[in-house]
């Protein structure tokens, strides 16, 4: 890894002034590493800032929560002791909510062999600080629903606006029925724009407000708009790994067979009455059309809803589905909207599930509240500019001027409208697990939430977002640059992974050889800024086979292809 010039406080924690050596888990005892400079640096003006909202804005979140002035002081007492634990190392302290996700996370802090914030990975000391800053508002029962980060979001969102509508404008131009090469083009594109939307992370500004910027071009009016696709072109060197031309090409031949397979399914339809096979989208069978009459005797059948299909039992998914585990809220919620509506209108899947974050996390990360803030807003949106053409150098008199381009919410609008009717239908599902805010890699999700993992194998292709998903994915470990995605999972492998991110921490693999060496000579930070990314696949996954484990919602009570 490069130094970084940072000062390593040596004398007051027990760091060492070396980088991160290869092939071990990210940690902040390596003074010379990103993870070190977050602990010590980033995460205490993030609580900083937390703590002045909370004093500069006490009256708004008291009227908006119901909060006393008492609440309040708790809440900032509660952040402070937070914030000097963390910077001194203290050990952790136990959760003190009473809730089986809080025991759990109990069972995880004893279960470490280091735990205090310096000495155990990074990762685990990030995801914990973020849980006791949401158990800061369980404790104070008015404060239960406050999102202490909501300000930064809505702002983030509002100065995202011209973006949003250039994109909007362009998708429309994408979701009518296209041949092969357009399809397989636009799908390239909107990868692409989902990537760079991952620059607007708060998370890594430390709550100050991201804006796009056009790169490396001359000032003119027209380059004055802030437009994503122009961006793609501008940007296009720095995308250090491309797997988007194989995303394309292979999540449309899975999703394909996905659909022969539930299309040529039988199984449902052989054992059971109409109810079941209608509950699952299957017609009738010809002998279930009429049901039969009940035997003499007997009593009428019983009354209630259909069972549902058992899912620990299914070899081939109930539809064509396609997930995506979503990062920050705003702009990149929005750009993986845009991509998720495309998939639906190609036919390319039926279902797009957007795995979300149940509790506010790392400053920016999406929550069922901000997913419909996004939608709400969009619909709601009044943007209107007029940009000037540019000046031509040549132009005569005689020449006729180019009318001003207008940028405008119109399409923005008209996209909403139809993603309120996704949710309705169930198109868009949200989905909000509590796996997604603990603080486990995801090599162990089949350990920790074999249930979640399953859920996940009936996607044809699962999208990772951002920068703590790939950490995740590579289990937070620092892994040879040029080792390869696959092996870098380290056998998560559910379904297809697919992952886009802009690189803003110290780790990374499949690279080419002598890629990493390359940039660090142009630039030793150049993992810390997120002006690079990655779009990278891996198509193995495991065979989705019959459950030993019981359906989590009847447990022992499960029984053949209905859960009873």
């Amino acid at each position: 890894m490069p130094a970084y010039d940072w000062f390593v406080d040596t004398e007051n924690l027990p760091v060492m002034r070396i980088v991160t050596p290869r092939n071990v888990d990210m940690c902040g005892i390596y003074g010379m590493s990103f993870a070190y400079y977050s602990l010590k640096e980033r995460m205490p003006v993030i609580l900083t800032k937390v703590i002045d909202y909370l004093s500069r804005e006490s009256s708004k979140i008291k009227g908006s929560c119901g909060a006393s002035d008492e609440d309040i002081r708790n809440y900032i007492q509660y952040i402070t002791k937070l914030k000097n634990d963390l910077v001194t190392n203290k050990p952790y302290d136990l959760l003190k909510v009473d809730t089986p996700e809080a025991k759990r996370w109990n069972e995880w802090i004893s279960a470490v062999d280091s735990p205090s914030y310096f000495l155990n990975t990074w990762v685990f000391t990030e995801c914990y600080v973020y849980r006791r800053l949401r158990e800061g508002c369980e404790l104070n029962k008015t404060l239960e629903k406050f999102d202490p980060f909501d300000e930064q979001k809505a702002q983030s969102f509002n100065n995202s606006l011209e973006p949003m509508c250039i994109v909007a404008e362009k998708l429309a131009t994408m979701l009518p029925p296209s041949d092969k090469d357009k399809r397989k083009a636009d799908f390239i594109t909107l990868l692409k724009i989902c990537l760079w939307s991952n620059k607007c992370d708060l998370s890594l500004s430390m709550g100050e407000q991201v804006k796009l910027q056009n790169e490396g071009v001359k000032k003119s009016p027209s380059r004055d708009v802030i437009d994503p696709f122009q961006m793609i072109l501008d940007l296009k060197d720095k995308i250090l790994v491309d797997d988007s031309a194989k995303i394309a090409d292979q999540v449309v031949v899975r999703a394909e067979n996905i659909a022969k397979a539930i299309e040529g399914n039988t199984s449902l339809k052989k054992c059971s009455c109409n109810r079941l096979a209608t509950s699952a989208g299957l017609p009738l069978c010809e002998q279930d059309e009429k049901p039969p009459e009940a035997p003499a005797g007997e009593g009428e059948a019983p009354e209630g809803p259909p069972p549902p299909p058992c899912p620990s039992k299914f070899t081939v998914p109930q539809s064509v589905m396609f997930d995506i585990v979503c990062d920050n809220a705003g702009y990149e919620l929005f750009t993986d909207l845009c991509l998720a509506h495309f998939l639906i209108s190609q036919k390319i899947v039926q279902k797009v599930r957007f795995h979300v974050k149940k509790i506010p996390w790392f400053v920016s990360d999406v929550t069922p509240v901000d997913f419909q803030y996004v939608i709400s807003s969009c619909a709601k949106s009044s943007y209107r500019r007029e940009v000037p053409p540019d000046p031509k150098p040549d132009a005569s008199e005689d020449s006729v001027e180019e009318p001003p381009r207008v940028v405008s919410s119109d399409s923005l609008q008209q996209l909403a409208s139809a993603w309120e009717g996704f949710v309705q239908d169930g198109s868009f599902v949200v989905m909000c697990d509590d796996f997604w805010t603990s603080p486990h890699v995801y090599k162990d999700m089949k350990r920790y939430d074999p249930d979640l993992y399953r859920q996940l194998q009936f996607a044809a292709c699962v999208l990772f977002k951002g920068d703590l998903n790939y950490r995740k994915l590579l289990g937070e470990r620092n892994c040879n640059p040029t080792l390869g995605f696959e092996p870098a999972l380290q056998g998560f492998l559910p379904a297809p992974i697919a992952a886009c991110r802009t690189v803003k921490a110290d780790l990374i693999c499949g690279l080419p050889k002598g890629k990493w060496e390359q940039l660090n000579k142009v630039d030793e930070k150049w993992m810390e800024k997120g002006d690079y990314g990655v779009i990278q696949f891996c198509g193995k996954c495991e065979p989705l086979k019959v459950s030993d484990r019981p359906c989590p919602m009847y447990g022992d009570t499960c029984r053949g292809l209905v859960c009873s």
